[in-house]
């Protein structure tokens, strides 16, 4: 089933699981966000941070394709 994604208006919150562990890619292995991606969230635009959380599950379900 595929997630909506939270409306434009809405601030994106963090997508941190709390396990702020990274994997031999450099990956966190709670949120499967990259280091620059955790460093930068609170500076990314709304549009941006969408992006990410758009790739996540894809991450999370594909990790040889984004090594």
């Amino acid at each position: 089933m595929l997630q909506s994604l939270p409306k434009k208006d809405k601030e994106i919150k963090s997508p941190c699981k709390n396990v702020c562990t990274l994997d031999q890619n450099g990956r966190c292995i709670g949120c499967y966000r990259n280091i620059e991606e955790i460093a930068n969230w609170s500076v990314y635009s709304e549009e941006h941070k969408r992006n990410i959380i758009a790739l996540l599950p894809l991450r999370m379900q594909l990790p040889e394709y984004f090594d």
